[in-house]
């Protein structure tokens, strides 16, 4: 099955097309993981590495994250210190005393991440993608092709619904995030597009699920068909704009008035 390729039979196509669908399922759900890490480990999301490198030399507690001697961790200096006197000059450095952490306590989810925007956001994320998964599993044609019209409705149709309003629910709580007020947008955030790329994204699969009860019916299958096809590539636009801020997480800003006050002076 690894050295044959019969692209010219059409049941060869749709295998391939829904197992590439089980692959995309699993790997967003592996992200959304990830995405769920760095918003309990917030300004530490950097030491992941770290963190992963001491878990699997078998170190049941993780050293203090002051340990992590990474680059990211000598912002401002091209001098090897300790990351414990950088963020005593910060002004989150009761935070950025928390060592990394893998899960939250109850405590910390009763007292801060019930209550943090940005951490339920990421909750909605993986509670959708792991509904969503489901339906990548039954996507598998050795399952699918067997379902009566109930169970596909059931394991195939109804996940990819619920998934899809997680997503919806979560993109829209980040655009929230990072806008001045709920209701004023922040168009001059890439954060915001993210979030509104995504949320067309995830009004796409939505439909695509909702649709997908009628496909019995005519003009249904092309209108579930465009959903998804408009969903995927919001979904590929808003990943692109994210890999793109995640690589200037520490952008330089250049203060216009004193550069002015500089130029006076000179």
């Amino acid at each position: 099955m690894f050295v044959r390729y019969p692209v010219w039979d059409v049941s060869y196509d749709v295998a391939i097309v829904f197992t590439i669908a089980f692959i995309g399922a699993t790997v967003f759900e592996f992200g959304s993981i990830l995405l769920m890490l760095e918003a309990v480990n917030e300004n530490r999301a950097d030491c992941f590495g770290w963190a992963v490198e001491e878990s699997v030399d078998g170190m049941l507690h993780l050293t203090h994250a002051d340990n992590c001697k990474h680059a990211h961790a000598q912002k401002g200096t091209f001098v090897k210190q300790s990351s414990k006197t950088l963020d005593n000059n910060t002004t989150e450095s009761a935070g950025n005393d928390r060592m990394w952490s893998w899960w939250p306590t109850w405590y910390e989810l009763r007292s801060h991440y019930f209550f943090d925007i940005g951490f339920l956001a990421c909750s909605s994320q993986t509670f959708g993608a792991t509904v969503f998964w489901i339906s990548g599993f039954t996507a598998l044609p050795p399952i699918l092709n067997n379902l009566s019209t109930p169970a596909e409705n059931g394991v195939y149709w109804l996940p990819q619904v619920i998934g899809g309003t997680g997503f919806i629910v979560s993109s829209t709580l980040f655009m929230v995030e990072v806008q001045p007020r709920w209701y004023i947008p922040a168009p001059g955030v890439l954060g915001w597009h993210i979030g509104l790329w995504n949320l067309v994204g995830a009004i796409g699969f939505t439909l695509c699920g909702a649709l997908g009860f009628g496909i019995t019916h005519p003009g249904v299958e092309y209108a579930l068909t465009l959903s998804t096809f408009i969903g995927s590539w919001a979904f590929l636009i808003g990943s692109v704009i994210q890999w793109y801020e995640s690589l200037n997480k520490y952008p330089i800003w250049v203060d216009q008035k004193i550069e002015r006050l500089g130029k006076r002076k000179s």
